[in-house]
């Protein structure tokens, strides 16, 4: 299948976390989470997870806080080097935070497809043109639960992956057990770079 390009104008890096709204079991899950009110924006989002992290050991975030893994779903591939990650996200953010071109290879968890998405200063090519990332956290969490960092990222990495389309993401939400939605992966790409400013920023 042939790539399809998004140019930089069009992708929209400039998005507004204010004003990309979580949906309403998504914020309460995350509320749950995090032992907070439910966050309705990506922006409210955003603060939780750095204020979190900062109570946790008084840091801000690093990439060396994404979730690498060996065996991962997804992976960011740079040349002869390649890293696994467990949710598509954090891939898709290494390119903006460490300012480094590669591509986005991930598994989709129905059909086991291929979804290729490769980040360079001259825009963006995916390899399925009606391809989707999916946003969740999981059913009835508990913080109590949740004492650490990698504790909260179990209740939201495993709902965070690509498709090849919204018949497949709908396929795989109606049997997994998580607060979930789904977005073009044109905005999936647009997030990481919103997360990459302004989670991993000096600011906030």
């Amino acid at each position: 299948m042939a790539d399809h390009h998004i140019e930089p104008s069009e992708l929209g890096h400039e998005l507004a976390l204010e004003q990309f709204r979580l949906p309403a079991d998504i914020a309460t899950g995350v509320g749950d989470l995090y032992g907070t009110a439910p966050p309705d924006t990506a922006a409210a989002w955003v603060a939780m997870l750095r204020d979190r992290k900062r109570g946790y050991d008084g840091e801000p975030p690093t990439i060396e806080d994404l979730c690498t893994t060996d065996d991962g779903a997804h992976a960011f591939v740079d040349g002869d080097r390649s890293q696994s990650y467990i949710c598509v996200l954090d891939p898709l953010v290494v390119p903006f935070l460490a300012d480094t071109p590669g591509t986005i290879r991930s598994t989709t968890p129905e059909r086991g497809a291929a979804v290729e998405i490769t980040v360079a200063p001259d825009g963006v090519d995916y390899s399925h043109p009606n391809a989707v990332v999916s946003l969740g956290v999981a059913d009835e969490v508990d913080c109590d639960s949740c004492p650490s960092i990698e504790e909260t990222y179990k209740q939201v990495c495993p709902y965070i992956h690509v498709f090849e389309d919204e018949a497949e993401y709908e396929t795989w939400a109606a049997n997994t057990e998580a607060a979930t939605t789904q977005v073009p992966v044109e905005t999936g790409v647009a997030l990481a770079s919103a997360f990459a400013e302004n989670l991993f920023g000096p600011a906030g």
